[in-house]
C-alpha cells in the first residue's frame, strides 16, 4: 500500500474511543500483592546492584512492547539480541520495562516458551511488565501471564538462584519504584483503544498524587493516547480522563510510554506551561509494522485538531527498542532502530523532573 492511498494520519491522530467498560471488557484478577501495589526495584535486584547504581548516579532500563515474534521470530531475536548486548559494559542496563503484548495471538500458555523464554534467556537482568490487549485475550484471561510476571520470589533452600530475579509484580497494574523514577503502569484491558475501571482510575489518583515532585514520574499504558498510525490511531478520550486523573492529583507524568502500534512515535504536547513527551514505541519483534496514515508533514507536524501537540520523530520502517538512562532530576532517553543487522539510534530526547518536560531534543536521521 502506498502512502498515498492510506488514510490521512491527521484522521487517525484525532480518533475518540469509548471509555468506559463495555464490550470486550475483561475483569480483572486478583492481585498478587496488597494495594498501594508499589514494588521497590531495590527489592528484585538486590542490595549490591543498587548500591552499584547509586555510585554510578545513573539507572539504565529498555523499554518496548509488541514483542512476540509470532510467525517470524527473526525481528523479535534481532532486537532481544541488540538489547542483550547493553546489559554489560561501564553502565549496564539494569531491567526491562515491557509496554505489553508479550505473546501472540492471544496470551497463550503454550506459546511463552517460543515467544518470551527463549528469545530472553540470555538477558538476566529483571524483565517487568503491563499488559496488553493480546496477553488477556486466551481462554486462559491473565493468568498465564500473571505466572510469569507476578511469581513470588522463591524460597531461600540453598539452590542457585534464578539467572534472572523473578519480576514479583503485585497487580496488573501497578508502580515499580525507585528514588529518581517511579513507572506508573497501567492496564488498558482488551477493548481497542483501552478502558479502564473506576478501581484504577482512582488507583492512578493516588498513585500519581504519592510521587515526590523531584522523582521523574514516567505513565506506561499499552494503548497509545496519541498515535498516527493506520491501524489504531489515537484514544483522546483515554487521554482527556488521564488529564482529569492528574488535575485531582495535582501531579502530572513527565512522560508517557505506550505500545500496540507497532512504530515508533514520539509526540511533544504543550500544556499548562509543560513540555511532555508521548511515546509509542511497539516495534519490539512482532513481524508485522504499522506505517504512519498520509499527509505527515515536515517535522515536527501538526495535525488539525491536535491544540499543543506535534509529532516529533518516527521511525515505522524498522523494529527497534529504547533506552532510557534515568539520573537525579530526569533522564536520557534514546530510540534504537535495527536495519540490516545493525543498530543505530534514530531519536534522542531528555525527561526533565518534576513535570517540565522536553528541553530540548535532537533527532538523528
Amino acid at each position: 500500500m502506498s502512502r498515498g492511498s492510506r488514510p490521512s494520519a491527521g484522521e487517525l491522530a484525532n480518533r475518540r474511543l469509548p471509555l468506559s467498560p463495555g464490550a470486550g471488557f475483561v475483569p480483572l484478577p486478583l492481585p498478587a500483592g496488597q494495594p498501594p501495589y508499589r514494588l521497590e526495584l531495590a527489592e528484585v535486584i538486590g542490595a549490591g546492584r543498587s548500591a552499584a547504581i547509586a555510585d554510578a548516579g545513573a539507572l539504565r532500563f529498555h523499554c518496548v512492547g509488541d514483542t512476540g515474534g509470532e510467525g517470524d521470530p527473526a525481528p523479535q531475536r534481532a532486537v532481544a539480541a541488540a538489547m542483550i548486548a547493553e546489559l554489560g559494559g561501564p553502565s549496564p542496563v539494569g531491567f526491562f520495562y515491557h509496554l505489553g503484548d508479550v505473546v501472540y495471538p492471544h496470551g497463550e500458555r503454550a506459546n511463552y516458551e517460543e515467544q518470551f523464554h527463549a528469545p530472553y534467556a540470555g538477558y538476566d537482568a529483571p524483565i517487568f511488565a503491563i499488559p496488553g490487549n493480546h496477553d488477556a485475550e486466551g481462554a486462559d484471561g491473565l493468568e498465564p501471564f500473571l505466572d510469569v510476571f507476578g511469581a513470588p520470589a522463591p524460597a531461600d533452600d540453598g539452590a542457585a538462584a534464578p539467572a534472572r530475579p523473578p519480576s514479583r509484580q503485585p497487580h496488573v497494574f501497578w508502580t515499580l519504584v525507585h528514588e529518581w523514577v517511579r513507572i506508573v503502569g497501567l492496564y488498558g484491558n482488551v477493548p481497542e483503544g483501552g478502558q479502564l475501571g473506576d478501581e484504577q482510575v482512582r488507583w492512578l489518583v493516588g498513585e500519581l498524587a504519592a510521587t515526590p515532585p523531584e522523582t521523574t514520574l514516567i505513565l506506561a499504558v499499552h494503548q497509545p493516547l496519541v498515535s498516527a498510525d493506520v491501524v489504531h490511531g489515537s484514544n483522546l478520550c483515554l487521554l482527556d480522563l488521564l488529564d482529569e486523573c492528574a488535575e485531582e492529583a495535582g501531579r502530572a507524568p513527565d512522560a508517557v510510554l505506550c505500545g500496540h502500534a507497532h512504530v515508533y512515535q514520539r509526540f511533544s504536547r504543550r500544556r499548562d506551561g509543560r513540555e511532555t513527551p508521548y511515546v509509542v514505541c511497539g516495534a519490539g519483534g512482532f513481524p508485522l509494522l504499522h506505517p504512519l496514515g498520509s499527509g505527515v508533514g515536515p517535522l515536527p507536524a501538526r495535525f488539525a485538531g491536535l491544540e499543543g501537540i506535534t509529532l516529533d520523530a518516527y521511525e515505522d520502517r524498522a523494529h527497534g527498542f529504547l533506552t532510557v538512562t534515568v539520573r537525579p532530576g530526569g533522564a536520557e532517553v534514546a530510540y534504537n532502530a535495527l536495519s540490516a543487522g545493525a543498530v543505530a539510534c534514530c531519536d534522542r530526547f531528555r525527561i526533565e523532573a518534576p513535570g517540565v518536560g522536553i528541553r530540548k531534543c535532537a533527532n538523528v536521521y
